[in-house]
């Protein structure tokens, strides 16, 4: 996969994703794209259910077995995406704790969008879902991965997405305990950031390209 706007070349062909939708064509619809994307191992979920099941016999196996990114619904049911999001970050496991997740909705409001980040998420995308945005959310997850924050009432990535500079009183205290970042657990995703600075943006082929970052998947 190529970004467009740097012109590097990104192989995607080490991860392994985990997609979880109660919508059968909408997950056939992500996976395929994902695959366009050069994703090499693309796992599917009916259910919130279903995926917290194949999360934890991940965390029991090493190798191929070990999930990289999770795309999940938020409307989802019984155990909606919302739900799987916290259960992930409340993990015991670790590397589990720290996944990049990025949640999905085609009712993504102000509300929906606000909930999920103070559950931890990582990236929201919004349905239906193009190409070109499926491509920034893993570019974002590549390129620009946040701190993990661990504090009273969360724990997930930075919130902020800029750092700007403030004179004011440190309120990132709270009853004692301060707030720690952590370093990110998604160096263990060394080879999506393999940079080939050699190929331009736009000359990647039909098995894994960028060419169709523009086409509407509805």
């Amino acid at each position: 996969m190529a970004s467009a706007k740097s012109g590097k070349y990104y192989r995607l062909d080490g991860l392994s994703v985990l997609v979880a939708d109660d919508n059968r064509f909408v997950r056939t619809i992500l996976v395929g794209v994902l695959r366009g994307l050069g994703i090499g191992r693309v796992l599917q979920a009916e259910s919130g259910e279903e995926a917290t099941a194949i999360l934890d016999v991940s965390t029991q196996m090493q190798g191929a077995s070990d999930i990289d990114i999770v795309f999940a619904d938020h409307l989802m049911s019984p155990v909606d995406g919302l739900e799987l999001l916290r259960w992930v970050r409340a993990h015991e496991h670790e590397k589990l704790k720290f996944i990049p997740f990025v949640m999905m909705s085609g009712e993504a409001d102000d509300k929906a969008v606000f909930l999920a980040r103070d559950s931890g998420v990582t990236e929201y995308l919004a349905k239906p879902m193009s190409v070109a945005n499926v491509a920034s959310r893993l570019l974002a997850i590549v390129d620009k991965p946040r701190p993990f924050i661990r504090a009273p009432g969360y724990m997930g990535p930075d919130r902020r997405r800029q750092t700007l500079p403030y004179n004011g009183e440190d309120r990132r205290v709270m009853a004692g305990q301060r707030v720690t970042l952590e370093e990110s657990r998604e160096e263990a995703l060394p080879p999506v950031g393999q940079a080939v600075p050699e190929v331009a943006a736009g000359e990647v082929s039909a098995d894994g390209t960028a060419e169709g970052l523009t086409e509407t998947v509805d």
